[in-house]
């Protein structure tokens, strides 16, 4: 069966049940379709308000569309010149330029993947090497699981949910700055979450203005 026949279905499908679980097991057997999980992420990014649990469950919240998320698209040259100046020609990152041998791209502060938007606000400047170790921890993680812990609607409870994802494995700081979109004072939200939950999060590398942090989780 065609990908936009199986959208039709499962779209269909979905309103029937409007916040009602449903597994894609169930969705491969009214489709015939393999890769149930991406069409659904399909719809999502068509505005489609869908929540995904860990275990293969999904349901639609509601039968009104929103307007899309997570749609890449060209940034024009003018943009980027915007984007560097705005961040003085420098890496967001490590700091370095041009004059110290990097080049310069945009990135997605919040990735696409996660359903980032692709406007200004949502651009920033980093070199090569930097934007290439983003990259690689952004591809290993559940882009699902992001997306979810993005729709939390605190600082604290972003940045606890981050961890409870991600127990026992080193987070570098950056991510933690993504999920607390924005937020300058995070590390003091960070402390909150460690009173108030007792959970063993603490720094484990540290250096260039970098560092990485773990939930040591028993």
């Amino acid at each position: 069966m065609k990908k936009q026949g199986s959208k039709h279905i499962i779209i269909d499908y979905f309103k029937k049940h409007t916040g009602e679980w449903i597994h894609n097991q169930k969705f491969r057997e009214i489709t015939d379709a393999n890769d149930v999980p991406r069409t659904i992420r399909a719809l999502r990014q068509e505005g489609w308000q869908i929540e995904t649990r860990g275990d293969g469950y999904h349901r639609l919240i509601s039968e009104e569309k929103i307007a899309p998320k997570g749609i890449r698209k060209a940034i024009s040259r003018k943009e980027r010149y915007l984007v560097f100046h705005s961040d003085g020609f420098r890496c967001r990152a490590c700091g370095h330029g041009v004059e110290d041998g990097k080049k310069l791209v945009v990135d997605h502060i919040i990735p696409v993947e996660w359903g980032g938007a692709s406007d200004r606000s949502n651009y920033q400047t980093l070199c090569e090497e930097c934007n290439a170790g983003k990259q690689a921890w952004v591809k290993s993680n559940p882009s699902e699981i992001m997306k979810q812990i993005l729709l939390l609607p605190t600082v604290d409870a972003r940045i606890e949910a981050l961890f409870d994802a991600f127990p026992n494995q080193d987070i570098p700081s950056s991510m933690i700055q993504i999920v607390s979109k924005g937020s300058i004072d995070w590390q003091r939200a960070l402390r909150r979450v460690r009173q108030k939950t007792g959970k063993k999060i603490i720094p484990v590398a540290r250096g260039l203005g970098k560092s990485t942090y773990r939930y040591f989780k028993e």
